[in-house]
């Protein structure tokens, strides 16, 4: 299990070359994110109920990354940190994107701005094929209709869901219009399957792009939903987890994982049919954290906090990074404090995409191969919440081993060493007044720069 400041059995840090060679081609690179997956949801990283061998595998042969943060702790600015490199409140991403009533009264954007430098064009214009498959929800659904397509934003082709437009699928089973809403948009062709078949399909769709991009190197996005509510397993998923939960909804989310597990060791191995996989860097993460809810299946542990909390079960997830020859198998790194706006930079430099202005990220390459960060630009979150009771804080600045969670205005302050509590049991503002005042300056700096407030009130997610 790979818990706080705990070393995992098996894994040893890293240990290549420190002036790693450039590589002979660019690579190919998969990133693959998981909608609502805690922190101790795989068998990595402590999941005892049931294994996770495929993706435990790409750690075995790679390495994981323990101090990883999402830019936000909710899907839509979550994604739009990966894109943009950006802190995803900067450019009005507070919170899921919903219909147009709910995101105006948050100052919500409609959709990502794709006047962004985000992360396909930068790595289509250095050359490679694009392709996402997999949830959106950076525009379009619900009644949103005119929202940009994938396209706009640098893929040369896309598949994705009901939050997103362009060709997509749609699920027979779930309860909500969803579905339906997003099939009177138009907007692209669209097929229907059953929620547990869908993982499958998007599957095949990333190999089917791979296969036909070999003459260049791809770009994809493979952005599964199977571990977000609803839990719909076929029941010969369920078959396979029936009785290993503590209720029946526990054996459907167990059902959904076991199975999105097993499509991520057939991608594996159709890439290594494909004589792709040893030319590809492989990056594993989570959007958030578990489904929010009391006695709801899915784990933050040993962390305080799920999805929609900046505590750090909100928003800390395992990075799992493959790349052969490049990264060391079997490596750990719980020194390097990054955040998910470091990921284009990072590829920008791996591929040789210049690195565009305005960006919060940071390039943390060198730490993949073997030389962990000691030091960081601080990284700011936000999330446009106000349950602080259930939910903690709506703002937060990670410097060095601190971090302050705060309320517009300053109320609310909580500081916690992270290094030393990263568990947030013992806030320590009362005890370290100096450090609370200076943290508070900085995160109400941020704030103030942000361009629209959020409501004093919001209605249930």
């Amino acid at each position: 299990m790979l818990g706080a400041g705990t070393p995992a059995r098996g894994f040893a840090p890293a240990s290549i070359p420190a002036e790693s060679p450039a590589p002979a081609r660019q690579p190919n690179i998969l990133f693959i994110l998981i909608d609502d997956m805690g922190y101790a949801d795989l068998s990595l990283t402590g999941n005892t109920l049931v294994a996770t061998p495929n993706i435990d595998a790409l750690a075995r042969d790679g390495m994981v990354m323990t101090q990883f943060y999402d830019a936000a702790p909710i899907c839509s600015p979550s994604r739009a940190g990966f894109m943009t490199g950006r802190f995803p409140a900067r450019d009005r991403f507070v919170t899921y994107i919903d219909g147009r009533k709910r995101n105006r009264a948050f100052g919500q954007a409609d959709w990502l701005d794709p006047s962004l430098p985000v992360l396909p064009r930068l790595m289509r214009q250095a050359g490679y094929a694009t392709g996402h498959f997999g949830k959106w929800h950076l525009g379009g659904g619900r009644d949103v209709g005119d929202a940009p397509l994938p396209s706009a934003y640098g893929f040369d082709e896309s598949y994705t869901q009901w939050e997103g437009l362009g060709p997509r699928v749609l699920p027979t089973d779930l309860t909500n219009r969803l579905g339906q809403q997003s099939a009177e948009l138009g907007q692209g062709p669209v097929e229907w399957l059953p929620r547990a078949e869908i993982t499958r399909r998007f599957v095949d769709k990333t190999l089917n792009f791979v296969g036909r991009s070999k003459d260049r190197p791809w770009f994809a996005q493979l952005w599964l939903t199977d571990m977000h509510t609803p839990w719909v397993p076929s029941p010969e998923q369920l078959a396979v987890t029936k009785g290993k939960g503590a209720t029946p909804r526990e054996d459907q989310f167990l059902a959904v994982l076991v199975a999105m597990d097993a499509e991520i060791g057939r991608l594996v191995d159709g890439l290594r049919q494909a004589g792709e996989l040893e030319d590809t860097l492989i990056v594993f993460t989570s959007d958030n954290g578990p489904t929010i809810g009391a006695n709801t299946p899915g784990s933050a542990a040993p962390y305080r906090g799920r999805k929609a909390s900046l505590y750090e079960g909100g928003v800390r997830q395992p990075l799992i990074v493959r790349w052969p020859g490049h990264i060391a198998s079997g490596g750990r790194d719980a020194q390097s404090v990054v955040q998910a706006v470091d990921l284009l930079p990072t590829l920008a430099a791996i591929t040789g995409a210049p690195k565009p202005a305005g960006i919060d990220g940071i390039d943390i390459s060198a730490a993949w191969r073997g030389r962990p960060l000691t030091s960081r630009p601080d990284i700011y979150s936000h999330i446009a919440r106000t349950d602080s009771e259930a939910f903690g804080p709506l703002y937060s600045i990670r410097s060095g081993p601190w971090k302050l969670l705060m309320n517009a205005g300053g109320s609310d302050a909580e500081l916690y060493n992270i290094e030393r509590d990263p568990q947030e049991r013992q806030d320590r503002a009362a005890e370290e007044p100096a450090i609370t005042r200076t943290l508070s300056a900085k995160l109400a700096k941020w704030i103030a720069g942000l361009p629209a407030p959020t409501m004093s009130k919001q209605p249930p997610m």
